[in-house]
């Protein structure tokens, strides 16, 4: 009797540990869709936004100098518009307002609905990642640099609503690859990628703060912010996802991720972090939080070859990822849904 008790015992555990295994290895991410795009969509992606209601992406097509108007519910085209250089967006609903940085030294402002071209206002060449500060609606623009044969670079200020330039932030270094942002303080994380260091900007000041040299990890692309537990994540191209204490800068922690990382999303409602890449087989890597300290692998989901540009749309629950064109196959738009929190 004894003997079989124990039969029973340990086939009940063996289940639990089963069931265990399997949630573990479930993947964060599912795939819904793979979208085509036009033939006339070849090359890389840089950045893109998503208006959420719509269900409508805003990519820039780089290679192709396009920005690409989808609709990701029923996967068409809506319109290609022909840019020089585009590179980041932003989206303003209530105004119904596009904002596109051109690598060619400029932003320029579309009418959302009509995708009429209203504004362009100049900037140093080589404008390219953009922030949105939903508090006082002011976008800040890299531009200048290397390709202006510059040692330092600009962090350009607008008043999105106004449309016009209010300040210009001269920081070190000639490369600055993103930013990380709060949403209800005042700081700016600006990756300066040259100098391999984090400058913090006052939002409402429009002035640098401090500079966070970065020592365990190298080649920093991407930042991403958790306000509650004073935290700032890093993704960086050498040494992998560095996690700061965002008060002090000190690093803590890194974690592993895949190749040549080009974005980082935080979800503050999940405790979730996104980081992907277009290295190797193409990847996103989700992490969970469990707290300020202790961090979780959910999964490494494969994507495609080149595919770094992704976008979190926590309102949807949806992850979006966008593919370059190959021999294969045409550019492509992947929409995933987000597995819920256990």
């Amino acid at each position: 009797m004894k003997r079989e008790i124990l039969i029973a015992l340990l086939g009940g555990l063996l289940q639990v540990f089963s069931r265990g295994a399997g949630a573990a290895n479930a993947p964060p991410l599912r795939l819904l869709h793979r979208y085509d795009l036009p033939a006339q969509v070849k090359g890389h992606f840089d950045h893109f936004t998503v208006d959420a209601a719509g269900k409508r992406l805003f990519g820039t097509a780089v290679d192709s100098h396009f920005l690409v108007v989808f609709d990701f519910a029923t996967g068409k085209v809506i319109r290609l518009i022909h840019m020089a250089i585009p590179r980041g967006v932003v989206y303003r609903p209530r105004l119904g307002r596009l904002y596109v940085t051109d690598g060619s030294g400029s932003l320029r402002i579309f009418d959302s609905r009509t995708y009429a071209l209203l504004k362009v206002l100049p900037v140093e060449i080589d404008a390219d990642p953009v922030a949105y500060d939903a508090a006082t609606g002011r976008i800040f623009v890299v531009n200048g640099g290397e390709k202006a044969h510059q040692a330092y670079s600009y962090v350009t200020v607008f008043d999105s609503a106004a449309e016009r330039q209010i300040g210009n932030i001269k920081l070190a270094g000639n490369d600055i690859e993103d930013f990380g942002i709060e949403r209800r303080g005042v700081r700016l994380f600006a990756n300066v990628e040259a100098l391999n260091q984090v400058d913090v900007i006052n939002m409402r000041t429009l002035k640098p703060m401090t500079a966070w040299h970065l020592r365990r990890a190298r080649v920093n692309y991407g930042a991403a912010v958790d306000e509650r537990d004073h935290r700032l994540f890093v993704a960086c191209r050498q040494g992998g996802l560095l996690v700061l204490d965002s008060d002090t800068g000190r690093e803590l922690q890194t974690l592993p991720i895949g190749a040549d990382t080009d974005y980082i999303a935080f979800d503050p409602r999940s405790r979730r972090i996104y980081v992907s890449g277009g290295g190797g087989h193409g990847w996103v890597d989700v992490y969970q939080e469990e707290d300020a300290d202790h961090y979780r692998l959910l999964g490494e989901v494969t994507t495609e070859p080149g595919a770094a540009t992704s976008h979190l749309v926590a309102a949807l629950g949806e992850y979006i990822v966008m593919t370059p064109s190959s021999r294969q196959r045409p550019a492509q738009v992947w929409v995933y849904r987000i597995a819920s929190v256990k």
